[in-house]
């Protein structure tokens, strides 16, 4: 019953930031964070006993692990002749042996977590290293301290996307546009 529990608060965590992303028009980010929290969805319904969801929410949670980083990355906005690039390194990732995916997926976190990109920097690097430490400290299997690892890792999780929420992510100085301009002028 935790792991519903722990999944249904990612959902919450990921449905709040896309919307405040949709707010700063920043559409890659929402979708970004829309795949993570439809993936949780799934979960919880997984491990509510809804068989039939089992298999979907594998194939989600599987994309959304070689798809969403990136996706979050460009949330400041990317210029429309840039469009084709991303699709292109979604395209890659979504093909490249999980190793490499590992390494894309960190190129993404930097990213995100790059000085200039995110209206409060230092909320950006805490959920860079939140979520970093979800993927390669806790894991997913066995237990922690008498607790499931899984559960772990999503409240992990959870605890990254509500971090980068407060970080306004795509609306530093150096992001692409900037629904506070202000920010975009470096002021």
């Amino acid at each position: 019953m935790l792991a519903v529990f722990c999944e249904l608060v990612l959902f919450g965590a990921c449905a709040w930031v896309a919307w405040g992303c949709t707010r700063r028009c920043q559409g890659w980010a929402v979708l970004g964070f829309v795949f993570l929290g439809v993936a949780a969805l799934l979960g919880a319904l997984a491990y509510a006993g809804v068989a039939a969801v089992g298999e979907p929410h594998h194939w989600l949670s599987t994309a959304a692990g070689r798809v969403a980083l990136l996706l979050i990355a460009f949330a400041g906005g990317i210029g429309r002749w840039r469009v084709f690039g991303l699709l292109l390194a979604g395209l890659a990732m979504s093909l490249l042996p999980d190793q490499l995916v590992l390494v894309g997926n960190l190129a993404a976190l930097l990213a995100i977590a790059w000085k200039g990109r995110s209206a409060r920097w230092p909320f950006a690097v805490a959920g860079v290293v939140l979520f970093a430490s979800a993927g390669l400290l806790i894991g997913t299997h066995g237990e922690w301290l008498g607790m499931a690892r899984l559960d772990l890792f999503h409240l992990c999780l959870v605890a990254a996307v509500l971090t980068w929420g407060a970080a306004g992510i795509g609306e530093g100085r150096l992001a692409g546009r900037s629904a506070r301009p202000e920010l975009a002028r470096g002021h």
